[in-house]
């Protein structure tokens, strides 16, 4: 649910733009400018209509009657005019005072009209029966504004209004009676004002001033946030209902996005001006209009800027500081995402409660896993006889390289390359059974990252008094019988609470003090891939094969930590390549459980399928797929429609049958296929092909969805059902949050 830039209107006037409005009727978009002129342009395709030079002073507001389909524009020359759905003047009415903003009470049937000090309401007169559209005889005033009444609002039977006096007053719209006035509500003139409405039935006023300070108030005038920090004078407000944000502009070529619930900050999470931070212009005047879900926009460079709802749109985009290669997450509530970038370091996002846009960060750093390696290998010395050190040998001081993975590299570099600093991790997996993060790197190793058992043992020991926030903290690990859990009746109350929250929403307690536990060394060379086989399959514990550059593939048991057996060839003449599962280098692997085969997709544009065992000789071909003109970048299992999918850089996705034998399907991706997914509820096809994200329905084939946001190759690519969401990592350094395709619509959306 994103607003992204439609287009911008350059050739525009020669003299500032001082209004913004739209025509329902017309479909077209106007601006007034400061020597009376307005233009017009078709909405959707921005060409010019028409230009109009009626006013002679600024053009202050518009606004549009529906009844009689009249649009309304506003001056500082006193008049008002009334233009009719062909384009012409219908009316034009001499007010006798500069008026600087208008609003329609549609239950009253009222023109309200904000002047210099005053706020008077005109009964509307659809047939002209007083000579006029507005029958100026009829008129009510408030003049509790000592300076221009700049804006005017009307919400049910209220009206609303801020001033350059700096008040905020809340009027009855029966004979403008006050309600309530903050005499102070801001320390300079108020600029803007609109009304939010939530779908939860709140609403609340927010006031941009002079002052460079924007306040949230509830409708009775009480309030409840301030915004601060703009570099410059609030010059636009405006509310998008569809994401719930609030845009302001102040001085900058982007707007300020900040949730009016809880008055956070939410623009470094939305990727609607992204990038936009050098544009040498500043943002003035900004309108919604939910016709067209559109966002209308004015610049200091008397540019017209649209934004306009995407419904493919990306939702959130989380700012990384490298390359994101691998993307994983948990199941249970709170659902935390993990990526692994080309830093080397893994990296935890929670979304906040607040709001749907923010998340918090967290870093499991490189070196902690460097530290387990180096911890690792004493061990190892030791338990063959040598003397362990007191202290770790000083490492020899290297020069720093950038990540040189690339999935279609053909010669593969000495090991040596990759013992450097910068080491990406390539593959992330969670297993939640285990509570345990998976993630193979380029470094030939693969960490093992879980919560800290010690910590929890050492707790055990300790004694009850002054350790609550601990016992509280750490409670969902502690044994039942434990002392340090409260006594007797409250004891089993406590325990059965704690145990619910297990059941629950016990991600947060586990996952709090993650630290690396151990490191799989057993690859010679990258480790690009991993697939898991539960202990459902039939096996007592929970295995996971891998594979990489080294062209072997290894079988580890995750619950003891060791390698517990390798690929091995039986095939007579095969003794120089006893260990070598194909002739290139594997790329990607999947397992499927129902056939208890695994497939990996390697270099040599071949995927081999394999019967899974825990004895790596009885690992046997069952078959190959051939077919692809290019290296296969990615394989996955479809377990809804059981089928195997390929992916490579020839530009195709090809569906194969269950056993492999047949081709089923071939799909023009027209761009390389560099990551690859299954839609967990309706079996979809998720591809990451080059900068987009396209979806492709399981039954019919065609490309039913396209995301488009990222400006460099989607390396990675999950699906979580829970939140209907597809996430993409990228090499543009973000991750980038987008809605899942529903097979109710069949229908494509750019």
């Amino acid at each position: 649910m994103a607003m992204e830039k439609q287009y911008v209107i350059k050739e525009t006037h020669s003299r500032a733009i001082t209004a913004l409005g739209f025509h329902p009727l017309r479909r077209e978009i106007l601006a007034g400018c400061e020597d009376g002129f307005i233009k017009t342009w078709e909405a959707e395709s921005s060409l010019p209509v028409m230009s109009s030079h009626e006013h002679q002073g600024w053009v202050t507001d518009f606004l549009y009657w529906s009844d009689p389909k009249l649009l309304f524009s506003s001056s500082n020359d006193g008049c008002v005019i009334a233009w009719a759905s062909g384009g012409g003047v219908h009316d034009k009415i001499e007010l006798g005072s500069p008026i600087y903003c208008m609003a329609i009470n549609f239950k009253r049937h009222q023109l309200i009209c904000g002047f210099n000090s005053a706020l008077r309401t005109y009964d509307l007169d659809e047939n002209k029966d007083s000579g006029h559209v507005i029958n100026l005889k009829s008129v009510t005033e408030n003049t509790d504004h000592t300076d221009i009444v700049r804006c005017v609002l009307c919400n049910e039977s209220r009206i609303y209004t801020a001033g350059y006096d700096g008040k905020l007053m809340c009027l009855d719209s029966r004979g403008l009676s006050k309600i309530f006035c903050n005499h102070k509500a801001h320390d300079a003139g108020i600029t803007s004002l609109i009304v939010v409405k939530d779908t939860e039935n709140n609403t609340r006023l927010l006031t941009g001033s002079f002052d460079k300070v924007v306040k949230i108030w509830s409708q009775d005038g009480q309030l409840t946030h301030r915004l601060d920090g703009f570099l410059a004078t609030i010059t636009g407000l405006c509310y998008v209902p569809r994401n719930k944000t609030v845009w302001i502009a102040s001085g900058s070529s982007v707007a300020s996005m900040y949730d009016p619930k809880s008055g956070e900050n939410v623009s470094d999470f939305i990727g609607t001006f992204q990038g936009e931070e050098t544009e040498k212009y500043h943002l003035q005047i900004l309108k919604y209009f939910p016709e067209m879900n559109q966002v209308l926009g004015s610049t200091s460079r008397r540019h017209v800027i649209t934004w306009k709802y995407n419904p493919s749109g990306c939702i959130t985009a989380l700012q990384c500081k490298h390359n994101v290669e691998s993307l994983t997450y948990t199941l249970k509530a709170p659902i935390l995402i993990f990526n692994g970038g080309s830093d080397g370091d893994v990296h935890k996002w929670e979304r906040l409660q607040s709001n749907h846009f923010m998340y918090s960060k967290e870093t499991f750093p490189l070196t902690e896993a460097k530290s387990k390696v180096i911890q690792i290998r004493n061990i190892k010395k030791e338990s063959d006889g040598h003397q362990r050190p007191k202290t770790a040998p000083a490492r020899m001081q290297q020069p720093t390289v950038i990540s040189h993975y690339a999935f279609n590299k053909p010669i593969i570099p000495p090991p040596n390359l990759h013992k450097h600093a910068n080491v990406a991790h390539l593959k992330s997996f969670f297993i939640e059974s285990l509570d345990l993060l998976l993630v193979a790197s380029e470094d030939s190793n693969i960490y093992m990252w879980g919560f800290d058992d010690d910590a929890v043992n050492a707790l055990q020991h300790m004694k009850p008094e002054g350790h609550d926030d601990l016992i509280k903290k750490y409670g969902v690990l502690l044994p039942k019988e434990s002392l340090l859990l409260p006594r007797r009746t409250l004891r089993n109350n406590y325990m059965n609470a704690i145990h619910n929250v297990q059941e629950n929403d016990s991600v947060t307690n586990r996952v709090a003090g993650f630290i690396c536990k151990n490191v799989l060394m057993g690859h010679h060379n990258v480790v690009t891939c991993m697939a898991i086989v539960p202990p459902e399959a039939g096996y007592k514990t929970t295995y996971m094969i891998s594979g990489g550059w080294d062209r072997r593939i290894c079988i580890w048991d995750i619950e003891k930590g060791v390698l517990h057996d390798c690929f091995r060839n039986t095939n007579p003449g095969s003794l120089d390549t006893i260990e070598l599962a194909c002739d290139g280098i594997i790329l990607d692997m999947d397992y499927s459980q129902k056939r208890n085969e695994f497939a990996y997709a390697s270099s040599d544009k071949m995927v081999y399928i394999r019967k899974f065992s825990e004895t790596g000789r009885k690992m046997t071909l069952c078959n190959t797929l051939q077919g692809h003109d290019g290296e296969i970048t990615q394989v996955k299992w479809n377990h809804l429609k059981n089928h195997w999918v390929t992916g490579s850089e020839d530009g195709t996705i090809r569906i194969w049958s269950e056993d492999g034998m047949n081709c089923e399907q071939i799909l023009a991706a027209h761009g390389i296929v560099s990551a690859l997914y299954i839609d967990q509820v309706n079996g979809c096809i998720i591809a990451g092909v080059g900068q987009n994200l396209k979806v492709y329905d399981p039954e019919t084939y065609k490309l039913v969805q396209t995301n488009i946001g990222h400006t460099d190759a989607i390396r990675c690519v999950i699906h979580i059902p829970d939140r209907s969401q597809y996430l993409t990592g990228s090499w543009d350094r973000t991750i980038r949050i987008w809605n899942a395709f529903k097979l109710g619509d069949r229908k494509s959306v750019v």
